[in-house]
């Protein structure tokens, strides 16, 4: 396959429309781009800040940042605005910091969290509700196993019973301990996951009795599973994630596997013959994948099954992503605005490569970045979708938010998070 130039009114950048978020970043610090870039005559760059993880991507043109900080293992929550995180703890009983940062730099706000009880010890984690704009602040507890050495609730981990919860918007944080709500459910012990904002109650080791959610106002609610659910037949909860302030599950049905439910609260989504429904929660919309099956839930809760004949989704691409304006899954872009379908296997220079975002002015960022994938490598396809152009240098696994490229790195101890403006990223020369 050849690859073309991006045509572009600069000789060394590529223009885009830069969106609200990167506002601040039209008249910046000039800084020289590092002599790494090599044959590239100096410029001026957007970024103004050395990156934190030595990735070696000054050959892409991006030599500094926009936003370069480190975080705690797995708290890092982005959206498309921005990015909220809990700076790194020299003291595990010490209280938490959490910041909100803009893509440019901006810092919105930070607040500090206390440290329950008994969980300096326990893992730290950041849990979001993307449609509220709600993050939870809580602590895992060791995966537990029962005499037949099976896991406790697939997908699940204990959890410590205080959570502080936080709008995204403001920092406005509120803290309840979820035992007390949870004893009104029958509960002695509460378990929750990455993508779930709320915690499932347990009446013992292997039966839970409702779940405990969070709206955008930050209120607690409590709801047994017999007021949320109305099928009969004998169930059993697969997998739980939170979305629109509402618990979001799939019941297993142990007699019928046709006959397995997503439910969005007390509403039941669809009915699948499969528990392994992946959810795709976004800020507009809800993506739900199976194999080569694809369905978009709006804000009204209307699902649409889309239609996906076009387009291979695969299973090599198991972590499809969203944001305000489409969803995408491996090589398939569909637009939440009409539910359109768009593939790009035609475009891609290999069939392991995968949509990664989309850029202001049209243009997608591909990648391929599986281990033993025979092409690796990345590459935009311009907004007319003619050919796709190969980068000097390969990102990595990156994100796309608001015209940036972030880069989240993690370490054993640490997180570390570099923030690109894509107007910093060289177009190779045909």
């Amino acid at each position: 396959m050849r690859f073309r130039t991006l045509l572009r009114p600069s000789a060394t950048l590529l223009a885009v429309t830069v969106v609200a978020a990167a506002a601040a970043c039209s008249s910046p610090t000039a800084t020289e781009a590092d002599s790494s870039a090599a044959a590239t005559p100096s410029r001026t760059t957007y970024g103004t800040q050395t990156p934190l993880a030595d990735q070696n991507l000054a050959a892409s043109g991006l030599t500094a940042t926009t936003l370069s900080f480190k975080a705690e293992p797995d708290t890092v929550c982005a959206d498309e605005a921005g990015v909220t995180y809990i700076e790194p703890r020299a003291d595990a009983s010490a209280d938490l910091t959490v910041r909100r940062a803009l893509w440019d730099g901006t810092e919105v706000w930070s607040t500090t969290v206390p440290v329950p009880d008994g969980a300096a010890d326990m893992q730290l984690r950041l849990s979001v509700d993307p449609a509220i704009g709600v993050v939870s602040v809580w602590f895992r507890g060791s995966t537990e196993r029962n005499d037949d050495g099976a896991i406790l609730l697939q997908k699940t981990h204990a959890m410590a019973g205080r959570v502080t919860w936080l709008q995204v918007e403001t920092g406005e944080a509120v803290s309840a301990d979820l035992m007390t709500s949870a004893a009104d459910l029958a509960g002695v012990s509460v378990r929750t996951n990455e993508d779930f904002a709320g915690a499932i109650v347990m009446e013992d080791d292997s039966t839970t009795s409702g779940v405990l959610y969070v709206d955008a106002d930050l209120a607690v609610t409590g709801s047994s599973w017999y007021d949320l659910v109305s099928a009969d037949g004998d169930f059993q909860l697969s997998d739980v994630a939170q979305w629109r302030g509402a618990p979001l599950f799939t019941l297993t049905n142990k007699q019928d596997a046709s006959n397995n439910i997503v439910q969005l609260g007390s509403t039941e989504l669809l009915t699948a013959d499969s528990d392994s429904i992946r959810y795709i929660p976004g800020p507009t919309h809800l993506g739900l994948k199976h194999n080569e099956d694809l369905w978009l839930v709006d804000e009204t809760g209307a699902v649409t099954e889309v239609d996906t004949s076009t387009c291979e989704l695969g299973d090599n691409h198991l972590y499809p992503t969203i944001s305000d304006t489409a969803l995408y899954a491996g090589l398939a872009r569909v637009a939440l605005d009409d539910n359109s379908l768009e593939c790009l296997a035609d475009l891609a220079p290999t069939t392991e490569a995968e949509i990664v975002g989309e850029f202001s002015d049209g243009n997608l960022l591909l990648a391929s970045n599986l281990s033993g994938a025979d092409v690796r490598g990345t590459w935009l396809v311009p907004a007319d979708r003619s050919e796709a152009v190969e980068l000097r240098d390969s990102l990595g696994p990156v994100e796309v938010h608001s015209d940036h490229i972030v880069q989240i790195v993690d370490g054993s101890e640490v997180t570390f998070v570099d923030v690109y403006d894509y107007r910093d990223l060289l177009i190779p020369q045909e």
